[in-house]
């Protein structure tokens, strides 16, 4: 049974719509409309016509002289990528033989939009997650040790940018809020590579994170466990051990 016309034209509609986000986002600078006509051969109508529509959906934007560039929707479906290209099948593996090999929950966590947000959770009856650390949860990074983690990836102005826009209050006792003293745990987080919090969002518990790296270097993921503060006291070395080496699993599996 042949497609009808409504069919085909849909298809071909799907066609143009997404050689012009290839072409644009093939070029750095921008096309115009009657750039993109004439290398897709299409009426000056038709081009207007799918152009107006990407810009409604925030898939493009206009800039300087009429030139149409990739707009914030293309980068959130970039993240998305990014964030289910890391919690995959055999990552959430890992994550399982994390906890069992701490005795307590492991996490993964990834930039979403412009968040740090849980992907995944590794726990068990024996071994339960904390109550609010659900997957999505995407706040208090200035007091958790991945939210810590994934800040670290970031410049120190990205950082002020955060801050402004989800804020930093105290969550407990122990919270670091002061700017100049997030950024200083930052820059420790950096040259360390792992990052720790003990009591900060939570009293009497503790949380240690070691980042998730691309092939060019690039933080995209963090894995952390969590337990309690005195727990966490006596065996920190063997919790470090056990998130450095999980974190390096994950970043070889994605590799792969």
């Amino acid at each position: 049974m042949g497609s009808s016309p409504r069919d085909a034209a849909g298809i071909r509609s799907a066609d143009r719509v997404l050689r012009i986000l290839d072409e644009i986002g093939g070029t750095p600078d921008g096309l115009s409309a009657a750039e993109l006509a004439m290398r897709l051969e299409l009426s000056t109508a038709t081009t207007y016509r799918l152009l107006s529509t990407l810009q409604q959906h925030d898939y493009l934007v206009r800039g300087a002289e009429s030139r149409y560039m990739l707009g914030r929707a293309v980068d959130g479906l970039g993240r998305a990528v990014r964030s289910q290209l890391v919690s995959t099948a055999a990552v959430r593996d890992i994550l399982a033989a994390m906890r069992d090999a701490a005795h307590a929950p492991a996490y993964l966590t990834v930039f979403r939009g412009d968040d740090i947000a849980v992907a995944h959770v590794a726990d068990s009856p024996a071994h339960p997650r904390i109550g609010q650390l659900h997957v999505g949860f995407a706040d208090a990074a200035h007091v958790t040790a991945f939210g810590k983690l994934m800040l670290a990836a970031l410049d120190d102005d990205e950082v002020r940018r955060y801050l402004q826009r989800r804020g930093a209050s105290a969550v407990t006792q122990r919270s670091v809020t002061g700017e100049r003293a997030l950024l200083d745990q930052l820059d420790e987080v950096r040259a360390l590579q792992i990052a720790v919090e003990v009591e900060e969002y939570m009293p009497k518990l503790a949380c240690i994170a070691a980042p998730v790296k691309s092939r060019s270097g690039r933080t995209v993921g963090a894995v952390s466990l969590s337990t309690t503060a005195d727990d966490f006291a006596s065996r920190a070395h063997e919790l470090e051990k056990i998130v450095r080496r999980g974190a390096w699993h994950v970043a070889s599996s994605l590799g792969a």
